[in-house]
């Protein structure tokens, strides 16, 4: 079945919205408020995509359970991941925060981003995603699937 495509519109998130306090991390300093909606989610609730946005503040953040790719479409963040050095984005701005991350983000002014992110998957769903694979493979090679 066809699939349609979504657009993203940076404007989702009322600028006057209420966040709740930061929870993608621990509070080091300021009263950082959050608040995101998610646009579109696939691949079994493990890939979401949508608009997120945290107002100034620092926050720590230890073994970040996504890979996720962003677009800063507003605003200024100091990124410092742990035993590094701090980095500067801005608005227009594109980076990769990796699974696993730790460091903190000491938000200058509001940050207002696209993300996009690929959850962890259990042991269990990887590995029935490779027996499938297996099968899917054999069965193409013209061995049946019950061979398997």
């Amino acid at each position: 079945m066809p699939q349609s495509v979504l657009r993203i519109d940076r404007n989702r998130i009322a600028d006057d919205e209420i966040g709740k306090p930061a929870m993608f991390g621990t509070i080091l300093s300021g009263d950082p408020r959050e608040i995101h909606r998610n646009l579109y989610d696939g691949d079994g609730g493990r890939f979401a995509s949508g608009v997120w946005q945290c107002t100034p503040g620092v926050v720590a953040m230890k073994d970040w359970p996504y890979d996720e790719f962003c677009i800063l479409l507003s605003g200024r963040v100091v990124i410092t991941p742990e035993g590094g050095l701090p980095q500067e984005y801005r608005a227009g701005d594109a980076l990769v925060l990796p699974m696993g991350f730790t460091g903190t983000w000491d938000i200058k002014e509001t940050v207002r981003k696209h993300y996009a992110v690929q959850k962890r998957q259990t042991a269990l769903a990887r590995l029935k995603t490779r027996v499938r694979g297996w099968l899917g493979s054999g069965a193409r090679k013209g061995v049946p699937e019950a061979a398997f």
